[in-house]
């Protein structure tokens, strides 16, 4: 029988109350928000599906009634932060939150001043770019510039894959400060147990020796991930990553070092512009 998902309580003073996420939260202070925090469940576990739910079996997830989530579920609508689809009743969360999220400062000048650099990249090379971020284990592409021919692989702003899938995730871990990697691979280990760990660390080592990444695809066969770092130590660290997803084209015969040499240029002159907005 399938198990149901922990899910926000009401708690006492000095109680433990587990989210929809899995997180235990202490609850010894004063106050509470009993419907913010069923509203913040469904959220959360929408956002970790990867379909849509029906109105009941939301209901049975979380352990609330059908009553208590219809309310929820239609301000979460009214408000964009979950669609519904009108067929099947269906609801899936939008991109509302990221775009919120994509508004902080750091990431709003990142996208704003990057987009002619790698404008200027795919034009030069024929080759598409990607901006992504790191958010929870998992890489977040941020923007993106398509190839000016008609032939390529592009990723949609809003896509979303665990870091260590993806050339974007590993670039930016291995470029990020020692304290911060650690205590992301500490949490990715604990999600994902051992596998694919033990070799991790030499191939950050050679990632951060070279200045980029080069690597197949463990996304899609035939395709490789280029990315190169954007590093910012300006206040909060910033890094992210510029990955362009290389396939080799008779239209287009530049090779896969050249095109990270381009890119590397590239994610270099948006760190300098980033660090001086």
């Amino acid at each position: 029988m399938k198990q149901k998902r922990p899910v926000a309580k009401k708690a006492g003073a000095g109680k433990t109350a587990v989210s929809a996420s899995g997180e235990t939260r202490t609850s010894g202070n004063r106050y509470s928000a009993p419907a913010l925090e069923k509203g913040l469940d469904i959220l959360e576990f929408l956002s970790a599906q990867g379909h849509a739910y029906s109105l009941a079996q939301l209901a049975g997830e979380l352990g609330r009634t059908n009553g208590e989530i219809f309310r929820m579920l239609v301000v979460l609508e009214m408000r964009g932060y979950v669609a519904r689809n009108r067929e099947t009743d269906m609801y899936e969360v939008t991109d509302k939150l990221l775009s919120i999220g994509l508004q902080r400062p750091k990431y709003r000048a990142m996208t704003e001043v990057a987009r002619p650099v790698m404008e200027k990249f795919a034009a030069e090379t024929r080759y598409p770019c990607h901006l992504a971020i790191m958010s929870g284990g998992e890489i977040v592409v941020i923007g993106r510039v398509d190839s000016p021919d008609l032939v390529g692989v592009t990723v949609r702003v809003g896509y979303r894959q665990p870091a260590l899938e993806t050339g974007s995730g590993r670039c930016i871990l291995a470029f990020m400060d020692e304290d911060r990697r650690r205590q992301a691979l500490a949490a990715m280990h604990k999600k994902a147990g051992s596998a694919g760990f033990e070799s991790l660390q030499t191939e950050l080592d050679e990632i951060r020796r070279a200045g980029h990444l080069i690597g197949q695809s463990r996304i899609m066969d035939g395709v490789w991930d280029i990315a190169a770092p954007i590093v910012v130590k300006r206040g909060e660290e910033i890094v992210a990553a510029l990955t362009a997803p290389y396939v080799s084209l008779v239209i287009n015969p530049m090779s896969k070092q050249n095109v990270a040499k381009r890119l590397q240029a590239a994610a270099r002159e948006i760190s300098n512009l980033v660090g001086g907005v």
